[in-house]
């Protein structure tokens, strides 16, 4: 049977939890199928640590937890309701190939101009619970008040961390298999080659599937930082950005995607990272119209683009400009990504294209430029792909991708 805790690592969920809580300010829960935590509670107020600490106010909060996960869950999204003691949490379901594991909750709180009648209610409801009446009372006026817009904002940012864990119980599943696939190549050594390109296959698969946690969390606390800064706007933005990268990551990796598709990944990457660095990050992009349509493996170009900030922009955070030109030449289409970042020495150069193994993979895909390098080669020949890497301490990086006219429209 499957379950939270033995398809996700519980300290995993209990820093997502964490990082969510940072950036939203608001109390946070992991709970099961039956309500029951997985995770121990991050900022809670007062007034609920008060009621949970007592056995029968606990049981109440369970039972409530465990209805309005399964009320998000059979309408598959995150939806906001009214606890047992009358405040205002947000639940975003967590579902697995159509099985429901649980669900991620936030809130503890009050709407302004329409929960004020409530704060009474809840004094009614709570009255006979055999706990100290006199600190719940003072808890109770602690209660934040918040916007119905705020509410609608963390629903958003709920349900990307709620998908963010799916995709990891996906990942963990994925391993499994891989695992039972590596006892049967010791047993089967005659099928050996043909094995282990399936291997190759799906370890592609869980390497494209995931987002690194660090750039996720980093976006939601930008996310959080422009809501107190800023109007919601900006915040939509960043937020559909973020979910725009994400559904892309999900996508089939044997199905080719067009090179206006990979483009628009790049540039919801980079409005992510304005949002974080402002004016420090600029962007230009220089695209023959006629090779928009050409199809390439799903993540050629971004992972390129991440290392040009990483390396070029991140280490002292001077300004940097990133320029992506795509033009036809030769019956080839050439995909050039420039930066005017700090640059490569040649040793530097020269172990770009060492085995993954030894080395960190992209902080967002997980793939890295040799990955990028190889997957090219293995669609088009080995005489496409990355093709030239330039650079020079102080001036800049150039990467140059070519891959055939004629062979970039893929089956």
């Amino acid at each position: 049977m499957l379950t939270l805790r033995n398809i996700v690592d519980v300290e995993m969920l209990q820093d997502i939890q964490k990082r969510f809580s940072d950036a939203t300010g608001f109390g946070v829960i992991i709970a099961d199928q039956q309500g029951i935590p997985v995770t121990i509670p991050t900022n809670f107020t007062s007034f609920c640590n008060h009621i949970r600490s007592n056995e029968e106010g606990f049981k109440y909060c369970v039972l409530s937890d465990q209805k309005v996960g399964l009320i998000a869950a059979e309408q598959a999204k995150p939806i906001m309701h009214y606890c047992h003691s009358g405040l205002v949490d947000v639940a975003a379901p967590i579902i697995l190939n159509g099985e429901y594991l649980g669900s991620v909750l936030c809130g503890q709180l009050l709407l302004e101009n329409r929960d004020e009648k409530r704060i009474e209610q809840s004094r009614e409801k709570l009255r006979s619970l055999p706990i100290n009446q006199g600190l719940l009372e003072l808890y109770l006026g602690e209660i934040e008040f918040t916007s119905r817009k705020r509410i609608k904002a963390v629903m958003e940012m709920l349900e990307l961390v709620a998908n963010y864990i799916i995709k990891t119980a996906v990942n963990f599943l994925a391993q499994e298999e891989l695992n039972t696939m590596n006892q049967k190549l010791v047993e089967e050594m005659n099928a050996r080659a043909s094995l282990e390109k399936l291997l190759e296959e799906a370890q592609l698969k869980i390497l494209q599937s995931q987002i690194n946690p660090h750039f996720l969390f980093n976006t939601l606390n930008t996310i959080s930082r422009l809501a107190y800064l800023e109007n919601a706007e900006q915040t939509q933005k960043v937020t559909y950005s973020l979910a725009k990268i994400m559904r892309y990551s999900l996508r089939n990796i044997d199905q080719p995607v067009t090179l206006k598709e990979e483009l628009d990944y790049v540039k919801n990457y980079i409005n992510i990272q304005q949002s974080r660095f402002r004016s420090l990050i600029q962007y230009e992009e220089i695209v023959d119209v006629e090779a928009e349509l050409v199809k390439l493996p799903i993540f050629s170009i971004q992972p390129i683009i991440e290392n040009a900030i990483i390396h070029g922009f991140e280490p002292d955070n001077s300004t940097v400009t990133v320029k992506t030109h795509v033009f036809l030449d030769k019956g080839n289409i050439v995909i050039e990504v420039s930066d005017t970042g700090v640059g490569m020495t040649k040793e530097k150069l020269s172990s770009i294209f060492l085995p993954s193994s030894k080395k960190k993979y992209g902080h967002t895909t997980g793939i890295g430029i040799d990955n990028v390098k190889k997957r090219l080669q293995f669609h088009f020949g080995e005489e496409y792909g990355i093709t030239t890497i330039e650079s020079k301490p102080g001036i800049g990086t150039m990467v140059r991708i070519i891959i055939p006219v004629s062979g970039g429209v893929l089956s």
